[in-house]
């Protein structure tokens, strides 16, 4: 049967929504409220997680990188202060002290105050600088030159002055020194009236060895 329904549009009885179409709507609306929910859950529980994480490996990898800048500068600081100390041994074994080195002959020409094997008193000291060579290198550390008297003439003041000679080479004194010469010996009066009235006037040339020759050995060790 055929049923045409004449009243006018607004005053008809709208159409229900077929029981299939409503029930794919709630699904499609389960689904997206679903897909949102996930999303939210995703992005403000499990994403937060990780940024914190993220944060927490960043802060430790400053604090860390901090740590590893103090030790940099540290070890710089240190091997400044390294490089430091092996230039001043370096100078150091390079140059001589005369101070010390005038102080223990000093100590040898006064033998403690013992006149029994020599006395012995100065009259002139000279110290001369190395020679250089045209290369740049001395063959010596320089020259030591002195001389002095002997309280006795003779055979006795030669004597004498020969154990001076034997003392000073047997001294820690002599580890910078190369050589020492033989005596020269003369015999000489005064008439003056103070004593001794006679002595035995002496000589000697010494040579230094190169400056820096005690660091050059423990190289070669």
């Amino acid at each position: 049967m055929i049923q045409i329904n004449l009243l006018p549009e607004e005053y008809r009885k709208a159409d229900s929504t077929p029981i299939g179409r409503f029930l794919m709507i709630i699904a499609v609306a389960v689904i997206v409220t679903g897909g949102i929910v996930t999303y939210g859950f995703v992005h403000y529980s499990k994403l937060k997680g990780i940024i914190n994480v993220r944060v927490e490996a960043e802060a430790e990898y400053k604090n860390k990188k901090a740590q590893a800048d103090v030790s940099k500068s540290l070890q710089a600081e240190i091997a400044g202060y390294e490089a430091r100390r092996k230039a001043i041994q370096q100078i150091a074994s390079r140059r001589l002290l005369h101070s010390r080195k005038l102080d223990e002959f000093l100590d040898v020409v006064h033998n403690r105050g013992d006149r029994t094997a020599y006395y012995v008193w100065l009259s002139g000291l000279r110290v001369s600088p190395p020679r250089v060579t045209r290369r740049g290198k001395s063959t010596s550390g320089g020259a030591f030159q002195f001389n002095g008297f002997a309280a006795a003439t003779g055979s006795v003041g030669l004597s004498r002055v020969t154990k001076f000679r034997e003392a000073l080479r047997k001294d820690v004194f002599f580890e910078d020194f190369a050589g020492i010469s033989m005596p020269t010996y003369k015999a000489v009066q005064w008439d003056d009236g103070l004593e001794p009235a006679a002595a035995g006037r002496f000589a000697f040339s010494m040579t230094l060895k190169p400056l820096g020759w005690r660091h050059a050995i423990k190289r070669t060790k």
